[in-house]
């Protein structure tokens, strides 16, 4: 899968945006990782031991629209899908 990434901070985007290619799974796990630069270790560690909200990832998935992650909190970020249109 092909991915789209985004950074945001107070609904603005910042200067963190790429494209990659990889599962969902890995671009969840990335997702978790870029928002870990933005907490306190104890929010890490209790996103982690006890699974509070800081490392939450969202997934959107309707009908004829491209799947979305998007974590939790400000900054956050945003990874879409990029469907690639149909050969001829």
């Amino acid at each position: 899968m092909r991915w789209k990434i985004q950074g945001y901070e107070s609904g603005n985007p910042t200067s963190f945006s790429r494209e990659e290619s990889a599962s969902e799974a890995t671009i969840e796990l990335l997702l978790e990782r870029l928002i870990a630069r933005n907490l306190t270790d104890d929010e890490i560690t209790d996103a982690t031991l006890r699974h509070t909200a800081h490392f939450t990832v969202n997934r959107d998935k309707q009908r004829g629209k491209p799947l979305q992650l998007m974590t939790t909190g400000n900054p956050y970020y945003v990874a879409i899908e990029v469907i690639s249109a149909p050969r001829p």
